[in-house]
Order: C-alpha cells, then sequence, then structure tokens
C-alpha cells in the first residue's frame, strides 16, 4: 500500500550512543573480515587432506572411497564433528581451491565470507569450461562484494544461464522429467511432504496457498492458526478431498488464483516464433496473435503473435532468461505460456545490454505507477531485503505529508519492517537518477543499494549494443 500517515518523529541517540555503536560497527565488520581469512585457511587445510586421501585412491582395494573416509574420520574425530560432513566438505574444497580459485583468494582477503564462496560454487560447478566458468566467477564476485548471499544466488543463477553450454529451456525439458512428491518420516507422528516442480507451479502453488489462508484468517473472527498451519491444512484439504471445502464456501478460496511475477526481456519474447513453433494466435482465445487477445496499433508480427527481434551476433540460445520473481530463470516455453494465458498483463521491457527497464505498460486498466515500481526495484530496497515488490510498502521518498510529489522519482518500494524503520528511526535514504539507493545509517555511515543487473554480460560491440533499441512489441 501507499504510505499516508504522517510518520512519528524517530528515536535520537545521544552522542555517546551513535560514537559506541559507530564502533561496535566497525568491530564486526572487522570479525568478520578475520572470520573470513580464517575460513579461507581452513579450506586450504581441507583441500591438502582430500589431496592426501586421493593419492591413495587407487591403491585402495575394493572400496575407492575408502581412502578418503579414512581422512575425514580422523579430522572429524579431532574437530568433534561428524565424518560424514568433514567427508562432503573434502570435497567442497577441492572444488573451490581448483575450480575457483579466484574466489578463494576473495575469501582469504576477507572481501566476502564463506557464504558468498559457497554460492559462488554451488551455483558454477555445473560449468565445464574453465574459460567460461571464470567468465561466470569474474561477474559473481563483482556482486558478491556488495550483495548479500540471497541477492548473490539470484545474480549468480543468471550469470551461469549465460555461459552453459546447453539452454535452460533443453535442460528444464530433462530436469522436468525427474518430477515427483516424496514423503520423508520424521519423529513425533510427523511426516515432510516435498514436491520437485517446475519453479512457476512451485511458486504458483505456494503463492495460491498463501492467498487462501490469509482468506480464511481474515474471515475467521476466532481463528488462531498461523499462516504455515493454514497453509498445511488447505494444501490437505486440495490433495485430499479435490476442492478446498473445509474451511469455508468454495467461491470464497476457489475464486482466488495464484500470482506468479514473470519478468520477460524483450530479445527473449522477441525470439518467440522460435521456441512456440507458432501459429498466428497461439494462446490467444480471441484469436488475435496476441497474449490473453489484447491488441495493440497493428504493427507487424512474427508467428506466436509477438514482432520478431533479431540481435546481429546474438544467438537465440543465448537470450537472456525469464525470471521469476526477478529471482529464479524460467524456462521461455513456460514464461510464453503464462504471457499467452493472463487474461491481462504486464509488459516490461528490458533492454538487451543494460538491463534498463525501458516501458511498463498493460492491456488491461491497473495501478501504472506500482507496476512501473514493482519492475524496476524488483524487491524491497533495503540493502539486503529479498521480499518482493507485491508485498512490499511504495514509500515517498519526500514525505506525501510536506508535500511529496506521488510520482516515481519520488517512490520507491520498501517492505513493512523496513518502511516502518524507515519513518521510525534515523535511517534514512536518497534516490539517484540511476535508480541507486543509498542509505544512511545511525551513525552516518552510507550503504547503497543498487538494482541488481538484468544482463550478466555485455555482448562484443559489433552485436546487439549497437542495434538501435527495440520498439515496442
Amino acid at each position: 500500500m501507499f504510505d499516508s500517515a504522517p510518520p512519528a518523529p524517530p528515536p535520537s541517540l545521544t552522542a555517546t550512543d551513535a560514537a559506541m555503536l559507530d564502533a561496535l560497527t566497525a568491530s564486526i565488520v572487522e570479525t568478520r573480515r578475520a572470520m573470513a581469512s580464517l575460513e579461507a585457511i581452513e579450506e586450504q587445510i581441507l583441500h591438502a587432506a582430500n589431496a592426501l586421501a586421493l593419492a591413495h585412491v587407487d591403491a585402495a582395494r575394493g572400496d575407492g572411497d575408502l581412502p578418503v573416509r579414512e581422512v575425514a574420520a580422523e579430522l572429524a574425530a579431532a574437530l568433534r564433528v561428524s565424518d560424514r560432513t568433514i567427508q562432503r566438505r573434502l570435497g567442497e574444497a577441492s572444488v573451490l581451491a581448483e575450480q575457483f580459485a579466484a574466489t578463494h583468494d576473495a575469501l582469504a582477503q576477507g572481501l566476502i565470507s564463506r557464504a558468498h564462496a559457497r554460492v559462488i560454487v554451488e551455483t558454477g560447478a555445473r560449468i565445464d569450461d574453465a574459460a567460461l566458468r571464470a567468465r561466470y566467477e569474474q561477474a559473481a564476485l563483482a556482486v558478491a562484494a556488495r550483495e548479500t548471499p540471497g541477492r548473490l544466488r539470484s545474480f549468480a543463477r543468471v550469470a551461469a544461464e549465460r555461459v552453459l553450454p546447453r539452454g535452460l529451456d533443453e535442460r528444464h525439458r530433462d530436469a522436468a522429467e525427474g518430477r515427483c512428491v516424496r514423503a520423508a518420516d520424521l519423529d513425533d507422528g510427523m511426516s515432510e511432504l516435498s514436491a520437485l516442480l517446475p519453479t512457476t507451479l512451485a511458486h504458483g502453488i505456494l503463492d495460491r496457498l498463501t492467498q487462501q489462508a490469509r482468506a480464511v484468517s481474515a474471515a475467521a473472527t476466532d481463528e488462531e492458526r498461523t499462516l504455515d498451519q493454514l497453509r498445511a491444512d488447505l494444501l490437505c484439504d486440495v490433495a485430499l478431498t479435490g476442492m478446498p471445502v473445509a474451511h469455508g464456501p468454495a467461491e470464497l478460496l476457489g475464486a482466488i488464483t495464484a500470482t506468479v511475477s514473470v519478468t520477460v526481456p524483450v530479445l527473449t519474447l522477441g525470439g518467440a516464433s522460435e521456441v512456440s513453433g507458432g501459429a498466428p494466435g497461439d494462446g490467444d482465445p480471441g484469436g488475435s496473435g496476441h497474449p490473453g487477445g489484447a491488441r495493440d496499433s497493428g504493427s507487424p508480427r512474427g508467428s506466436g503473435g509477438f514482432r520478431n527481434f533479431d540481435a546481429p551476433g546474438v544467438p537465440r540460445s543465448r537470450f537472456e532468461p525469464a525470471m521469476l520473481d526477478g529471482v529464479q530463470p524460467v524456462d521461455v516455453a513456460t514464461a510464453l505460456h503464462l504471457v499467452g494465458a493472463a487474461p491481462g498483463w504486464d509488459r516490461v521491457l528490458t533492454h538487451p545490454v543494460t538491463g534498463a527497464v525501458l516501458a511498463v505498460d498493460r492491456y488491461r486498466p491497473s495501478s501504472d505507477l506500482r507496476r512501473y515500481l514493482r519492475a524496476i526495484d524488483e524487491r524491497c530496497r533495503f540493502p539486503g531485503c529479498m521480499l518482493p515488490p507485491r508485498r512490499c510498502d511504495v514509500d515517498h521518498i519526500d514525505d506525501a505529508a510536506l508535500g511529496g510529489a506521488t510520482a516515481s522519482d519520488n517512490l520507491t518500494t520498501l517492505c513493512r519492517r523496513h518502511h516502518v524503520l524507515k519513518h521510525g528511526t534515523r535511517w534514512a535514504y536518497a534516490k539517484a537518477d540511476d535508480g541507486t539507493i543509498t542509505w544512511t545509517s545511525p551513525t552516518g555511515r552510507s550503504y547503497p543499494d543498487r538494482v541488481m543487473p538484468r544482463v550478466a554480460f555485455t555482448p562484443a560491440p559489433s552485436s546487439v549494443s549497437d542495434a538501435e533499441p527495440p520498439p515496442p512489441f
């Protein structure tokens, strides 16, 4: 929602309190740097231990990994931890040292944490080509130096997609063959039900259950169950009875549909004809050749209802993947299906090189300003926060109660927690022309929050960067 009431005066820190907080902050930053350096040393030790074990694997009889287990057991007994954990870490340490040396160096210098290093290694381990892996690593390290591990993971997934030889669509088709549902028994008469599903379906199911749970909670005056408990009960209702009737009229819950936000870069959408295979009007109930039957000014279009944008020097298999909530890459076929089936949808054009949002509009009326902010921000703009815009407030940078305009350059997206922090404490921020928001803490420290890049690598000068920006489709 938009902010409305004038903020309460922020509580003030005394000069002594501010000085103490500043000293504590500096101390914990230096402590974390020292810890990162020590963790890099530990990784080196584990790598050396793994190399020692692997040198005897060929001589092992019957069980090839017995030397590794022997070494892992020795270290685990000394550290009083599980030998299985140590054995796993032995392998991870060798991957870090041998395949991600630059990441290990950054950890040793205290520039990143072990959590950052783990994200870079886990996301990039599937890149077999050393040169492509190094290209990915450098891009990921640049983001790791200024972002949290959670935000880094979102970027790293896209950066890895850009260099993998097999496109996301092909890999997704293979991975989807493994979809399944499993139950694991736990203690106290409980079990954990897990499902391996395509990303859009998994997020759609969770979002729908969340909306239904909130509807149930709002409709009942004596509801004592938590949101998690309601979601679990609703899942059981749907799976066991086929309809969520146990909590009220089916019309109340059945009318709620999942909200899934997918951003499709313009070149990816422009190459839709190659993916959709299609005939004009595919996915269009009205046969118009436009998503959801919507029409534009009648400009020429390729098959499938989308104008074809060809970028010289950029193979279509390397177009930027669509993104779910700006976090998870989605295969093009799924993104196009969502676009084609939506009764009304936001059109968010992103530049293929800079990743900047070129335009936002919609074929059905709604709040243009809120959609624009969602497309630009993609998440709460407090450093490190990952809450998506649809669950956030819209904040006036210059207070509306004091004459601040309700315009895009005076608005940003904040979750309720950080919205309250901004108005209720001495935390403050300013927004630059490039979208960077710089927060100033009560101690006077500055923390920039940059819009995460939508493009991981810049094409060569002879490719799409020389082309004119594509017109709206």
